[in-house]
């Protein structure tokens, strides 16, 4: 797979997880305590189950893109790594399985590849009605 046809699949994954967001999985979550130390003040974020999916999708794609580019140290010890936690973190936290979503999503996406020739099947079925008539004649 190509780089364009990867990011394509990765917009189609991300599209069939917001799909299959629910209007209740839309309702805000409230994030307390996220403090700024320079600042020493702490916030309260909110965001919608749908965003935190979102991002836990971002971060796991971020990071297989990434292998394919970076090979150095400082990438595959620290910075893989704490993506991965971080995305990890947040999944256990709202029960979410990317590598389930994305095994559905893969199923899915190669069904449609199977049937995705509609001109073929138009075709056939302009071929086998043609040789009805023929024989009716």
């Amino acid at each position: 797979m190509d780089k364009q046809e990867q990011l394509w699949f990765f917009f189609q994954f991300l599209q069939e997880i917001e799909k299959e967001m629910s209007k209740e999985e839309k309702k805000q979550v409230m994030i307390e305590k996220a403090i700024n130390l320079k600042l020493m003040c702490d916030y309260v974020v909110s965001c919608s189950y749908g965003d935190i999916v979102l991002i836990i999708c971002m971060l796991h794609d971020y990071v297989k893109m990434l292998d394919e580019l970076r090979s150095d140290i400082q990438w595959k010890v620290y910075y893989r790594e704490k993506f991965i936690k971080m995305a990890d973190r947040l999944s256990e936290q709202i029960g979410y399985d990317y590598d389930a979503a994305l095994e559905k999503c893969k199923k899915k996406l190669g069904q449609e590849e199977k049937s995705s020739d509609i001109g073929e099947d138009g075709l056939a079925l302009t071929m086998k009605y043609g040789r009805k008539r023929k024989g009716e004649k």
